[in-house]
This record gives structure tokens, C-alpha cells and sequence, in this order.
């Protein structure tokens, strides 16, 4: 099997290029200005890890630059090589299309996930290093989870980079995934249900509660960020009233990170390269 191989090769030509390095170099530099910002000061000596978890690295670089990143990351993975010619020579090694997709998935996933940790990495340290009540265990944790959405996000742009002919309709297909999960989700699923009748809702096998719950897990974006990371820094993850609403966010976290790939992969199969 080769998949081994083509994500090896992914990850080495990730993680080696400028962007990568930049990016480490970016999510330090904003970690630690955040961190700076809800700092201990006098009336208050306990460093609120949480707050600036779940209030402020959260929402400004977990839900909008991490996905983004995903998408540079992965969506010129298939297409890319594509447009060169280069895949043809990759194909004629004992690698099969699965191989290829995967293989990207992989390897581009994992360079992300350590571009995550890394970036991550020097603020902890500071905040360990200075006197302060620093939580590290919430601050790993949380790193996972951030890490986990860019995967998810690395997975969906290769998924379109397989299913497409060129880079540019990759990165049209890609960043519109973005837009609508990150921008948009939360203004067309709210429309949506002010849209459906009471009586289509009653109708239905599931209440309109569960309903809107099912539209916000759907969003890998709000179900990393806003469903699974904070039920985990309130020491509540898999457990409690949420328990079952953070399974299905998880469930639906699986779910993208093979459901495009598969998807891109059933028509890279069937192109004519």
C-alpha cells in the first residue's frame, strides 16, 4: 500500500515550505498578543486560560483563520499536480488514485496539525515560564481541537482539488465551503427556519429544537468551536445535558473529513487523465 508513501511525501513539501513557517511564525504572534490582552493585573491575578480560549483565540483564529488555512493548505493538493503534469508521473508509480487523494489528505492534514501545535507552542510556553495560574492542560486540549477543524478543512479543499480539473476551480469550490460554514451558515440555517412553516415542522419527525440542533453540529466549524471545545474547557466533554449533541458533532466532524475526499475521489476516477 502507498498511501504511506504520497502522504510522507505531502507533509515533507508542507512543512518545509515558506507559508508553513510564516504560519507558525502568524499564530504565535496572535496567540501571544491575545494572551497580552487578557494578561493578570492587579484586581484580577488568576489568568483566565478559558476566557481567552473559548472568548478570544476561539472566535478569532479557530473559527475564521484556521479553516482558511485548510484551504490554501489543500486546494491545489490534486489540481495542482494536475495542471504540471507531475500526476501522471505519480500515477505511473505503484500509487492508485485512493493512494493519491488520501495520501494528501494525510500528509497536508498532518503538516497542518503541527503548523497548529507549533504556532500554539511558544505562547504556552511564556505563559508557563511567568508567574501566573496558567491551565496547560486546557490549553493543550484546545489545541487539539483547533487542530482537528484545519484537518477537517484540508480534507474538504482536497476533496475539491480531486473533483476538478484546475486550481482556480479548487480554489472557487473551496473557498465557497468557507464562505457558507464560516460566514454564512449561521444567517442561512436561521432564515431556513423561519422559512418552513409551523405545520411542515410539526410534520416532521423531529422537533424544531432538534432540528436547529442537528443545522449546528452540521457546521464542522460551530461544532469544533462552539460545541466539543467548550464543553471540554468547562470539563464537560461527552458528558452532561450535551452529551448527545457533542457526539453528533463529533459524528459530523468524521464525516467531513471523508465524505469530500470520497466524493472528489469517485470523479478523479473517472476522469480521463
Amino acid at each position: 500500500m502507498s498511501l504511506p508513501a504520497v502522504a510522507r511525501k505531502d507533509f515533507r513539501e508542507t512543512v518545509q515550505s515558506r507559508g508553513m513557517i510564516a504560519l507558525i511564525a502568524l499564530f504565535s504572534l496572535l496567540v501571544s498578543l491575545l494572551a497580552f490582552i487578557v494578561r493578570p493585573t492587579a484586581q484580577n491575578e488568576q489568568f483566565a486560560t478559558e476566557a481567552l480560549l473559548s472568548f478570544f483565540v476561539g472566535p478569532v483564529l479557530v473559527t475564521y483563520l484556521v479553516p482558511l488555512v485548510g484551504v490554501v493548505v489543500g486546494y491545489s493538493a490534486v489540481s495542482g499536480e494536475r495542471e504540471s503534469g507531475s500526476l501522471k508521473l505519480l500515477l505511473s508509480l505503484p500509487h492508485s488514485r485512493a493512494d493519491v487523494v488520501f495520501g494528501k489528505v494525510v500528509g497536508r492534514g498532518a503538516a497542518l496539525a503541527l503548523a497548529v501545535f507549533a504556532g500554539f507552542l511558544l505562547p504556552a510556553a511564556v505563559l508557563v515560564v511567568i508567574p501566573v495560574t496558567f491551565n496547560a492542560g486546557a490549553f493543550l486540549g484546545y489545541t487539539v481541537f483547533a487542530a482537528a477543524l484545519g484537518v477537517v478543512f484540508v480534507a474538504i479543499s482536497v476533496g475539491c482539488s480531486a473533483a476538478v480539473s484546475t486550481q482556480l476551480r479548487a480554489l472557487i469550490g473551496s473557498i465557497g465551503v468557507y464562505v457558507l460554514f464560516v460566514l454564512l451558515w449561521g444567517l442561512l440555517t436561521g432564515r431556513l427556519l423561519d422559512a418552513v412553516p409551523g405545520s411542515v415542522v410539526d410534520a416532521l419527525p423531529a422537533s424544531a429544537r432538534q432540528i436547529e440542533v442537528f443545522l449546528r453540529v452540521s457546521n464542522p466549524t460551530t461544532g469544533v468551536v462552539e460545541v466539543l471545545s467548550n464543553a471540554f474547557l468547562a470539563e464537560q466533554l461527552f458528558s452532561g445535558e450535551t452529551a448527545s449533541q457533542q457526539l453528533s458533532a463529533a459524528a459530523m466532524l468524521v464525516f467531513w473529513t471523508l465524505a469530500p475526499p470520497l466524493a472528489g475521489l469517485l470523479k478523479f476516477d473517472a476522469d480521463d487523465l
